[in-house]
């Protein structure tokens, strides 16, 4: 696809000489951007177009076109797929709007359109997209009339408006672009087709994507993971407020809706994902900068105490960077070069009327202690302080400083010609600390999490199929989406996952003969596939020990299901051995674009009262695994924090195995919750004490 991003021949389908209509536009801007290959205008009436020679088709033009850019009415559009498929056409940007995004008819045209482009060979942008540039190459295929300097940042927008401010921020902070890439509908080239072209582009450093919807999350996953030159991706995915979740039925399932599961894939691709467009741009410069930082104590030069109190709060705060604690050698070495200085603890104050050549000795010196990774150089724009000669200072050093330096000229008015000096310079700056120390700490992550290795997880040699098939296919026969806990259970049983001693009754007297042959202490519960919740409803009783307290649960449960959920169907009580160990939450809920997902936590009434579930893909690796688990406050609990006992860690991994391979083998389900699983102390065990599934509708 490299001639659809650098075009060097151009067909604008819809051109015009009235600079007002999206053709005029786009003929207009092609020739401001310093197009230098060949620029072919159609229009039915022929003719010239802004000095260029117009065809009435791009069946006349008879020489190779690289590029045809569409700006004529919908209904005409699907046509000219056609057209391009007997010029020889292979590329096309279809800016023209009124398709799926506005009508039935509009969706309908759209499918027509898509037919036409397949059968043709056409692969194409759009419709209802904004465009796309390469300033390298002098391509403007937009109708914005701003382009960016060229420059090493690819960008990628779903939408044409976030876009245009995308460019608009690009163009006023001296941001260069490699290309800039809209996709509108998405109706056939989307983000993941791109990315190997992408990648393998030198000019491109960095990769930017604004999106609204991820159309297939399984080839945007491959896409990224077969990278041929790793390059760190920045994503403002807007929806963040659609939890999709309404139908899930677990308690994992609702707390890890559809945007949870964004979350999960990008910290499995080491995608950093931004908030807002601040971070986005923000990201987007400190990458375009800088490729690593490999170490994460960072060093903070200021000319005023209050901005190295806020940057050194924003510090503590950030995840993967620290303000280090300077060598005897450091201070020393500043306390001999620069007499003035104010504070000599991180960070560096070098007052408000310092020289602007004390921060250059401060930056040399900082750059020598082996604890620093990075610097942060701050501002305030005191009528005693000569900013401007500072940010020149910087812009001289930037090939000098051997680590990822950036910089905060904290102001308005003042500061402007300072900050403006640094971006012609392309020394990244940030217009407050916290975004400043927050870019360097998103630098970092990347760094290392590029640097984790990637063993596969070992999953059981074991396949419970041929179990987990049948009981699937007995719910399908009968109507359900729904499996009991004994159907659940015994597909965990096919895969080797403990369950506590256990049995079914169907009477007050059978409860107390069984329970007597388990062991007291049991807990009885109601065995229903329509009773999800059993607590709710008072279908749980725990703490049973002797055969009179059985018959008295049973009863107990019976009464109390029968009355609150009445018409549910009914297959007895389950006798349960109470097993002791920290409760725990596993779950797999299977997304409907990036497939299983498993979940864990803290278990019990503890995942809604404290709503902390850590996550991880399917496939996962060992150290995905182990990043799932340690990050959470269940693991805390588990390790011996505080003098606690520890927990059997390796029997809850060897479940959670159990459960991907589950996942796996088993495309039919849903979800999958086991709440609790009970972690006995280490080397003990665990056993799944509950199980939930469902299966996907048909």
């Amino acid at each position: 696809m490299k001639s659809l991003l650098t075009p060097s021949a151009v067909a604008i389908i819809g051109a015009s000489n009235d600079e007002t209509k999206l053709g005029g536009m786009l003929v207009k801007n092609m020739i401001n951007a310093g197009f230098k290959g060949k620029l072919y205008p159609v229009n039915p009436k022929g003719g010239m177009i802004q000095g260029y020679k117009a065809y009435t088709s791009v069946t006349e033009i008879g020489e190779p076109v690289d590029l045809a850019v569409i700006a004529v009415k919908a209904a005409l559009v699907p046509g000219e797929m056609a057209n391009l498929g007997k010029a020889g056409i292979k590329y096309a940007t279809i800016l023209t709007a009124g398709f799926k995004e506005d009508s039935p008819e509009g969706a309908e045209l759209e499918k027509k359109l898509k037919e036409e482009a397949k059968k043709n060979g056409v692969r194409f942008f759009g419709p209802n997209c904004f465009g796309n540039m390469n300033p390298g190459a002098g391509v403007n295929a937009t109708f914005a009339h701003l382009l960016p300097k060229p420059g090493n940042i690819t960008v990628f927008s779903q939408s044409g408006a976030v876009g245009s401010s995308i460019i608009d921020w690009a163009y006023r902070n001296q941001i260069g672009f490699a290309n800039f890439i809209t996709f509108g509908n998405k109706a056939d080239i989307d983000e993941a087709d791109l990315i190997e072209q992408v990648s393998r582009d030198p000019a491109t450093k960095v990769i930017g994507m604004y999106c609204e919807g991820i159309s297939n999350g399984e080839k945007f996953v491959k896409a990224i993971e077969n990278m041929p030159v790793k390059k760190p991706i920045v994503i403002f995915k807007s929806g963040r407020t659609q939890a999709g979740s309404a139908a899930a039925s677990s308690h994992t399932g609702s707390l890890a809706g559809s945007d949870a599961v964004n979350n999960v894939i990008f910290n499995k691709l080491n995608i950093h994902r931004a908030l807002d467009l601040d971070e986005m741009f923000d990201a987007l410069k400190v990458f375009s900068s800088y490729s690593s930082m490999d170490k994460d104590g960072i060093g903070i030069i200021t000319n005023a105490g209050g901005l190295g109190v806020m940057s050194a709060d924003a510090t503590f705060e950030a995840p993967f960077i620290h303000a280090v604690k300077f060598s005897d050698e450091t201070i020393k070495e500043i306390k001999t070069r620069v007499p003035s200085v104010a504070g000599l603890t991180n960070p560096i104050d070098v007052r408000g009327d310092a020289k602007p050549e004390y921060f250059r000795e401060v930056i040399r010196i900082l750059c020598k202690d082996p604890q620093v990774g990075g610097l942060v150089i701050m501002g305030s724009p005191l009528d005693t302080a000569d900013l401007e000669s500072v940010a020149r200072i910087l812009v001289e050093m930037k090939h000098e400083i051997p680590i990822p330096a950036v910089a905060c000229f904290a102001g308005g008015y003042k500061c402007g010609k300072a900050s403006d000096i640094l971006r012609d310079g392309e020394f990244p700056c940030f217009d407050t600390p916290d975004r400043a120390v927050k870019a360097l700490s998103i630098l970092r992550k990347y760094t290392v999490r590029s640097e984790m290795k990637h063993d596969p997880l070992q999953i059981p040699a074991i396949s419970g199929r041929n179990i987990s098939e049948k009981i699937i296919k007995k719910a399908r026969e009968e109507g359900r989406n729904s499996l009991s806990e004994a159907e659940g259970k015994e597909i965990f049983s096919a895969y080797g996952i403990p369950t506590p001693g256990e049995g079914t009754v169907r009477s007050a007297d059978d409860a107390a003969v069984r329970c007597d042959q388990i062991g007291y202490p049991v807990v009885m519960k109601i065995l229903s596939p329509d009773i999800k919740h059993k607590t709710d409803v008072g279908g749980v009783v725990i703490g049973v020990k002797n055969s009179q307290e059985a018959r008295d649960a049973y009863n107990k449960i019976m009464d109390s299901c029968t009355s609150k959920v009445p018409g549910a169907r009914i297959d007895g009580v389950s006798i349960q051995q109470m097993v002791s160990g920290q409760e725990v939450i596993l779950s797999m809920i299977r997304d409907s674009q990036f497939g299983p997902v498993i979940s864990f936590g803290l278990g019990g009434i503890y995942v809604e009262i404290l709503r902390e579930i850590s996550q991880a893909h399917v496939p996962m690796t060992e150290q995905q695994l182990d990043e799932m688990i340690k990050t959470t406050k269940a693991y805390k609990l588990m390790s011996g924090a505080r003098g606690l006992p520890e927990a059997d860690i390796e029997a809850l991994k060897d479940t959670i195995k159990r459960i991907v391979l589950i996942a796996l083998e088993n495309p039919e389900i849903h979800e999958l919750e086991i709440n609790p699983v009970i972690v006995g102390l280490k080397g003990k065990g665990c056993w799944a004490v509950d199980a939930l599934v469902t299966l996907l509708k048909e």
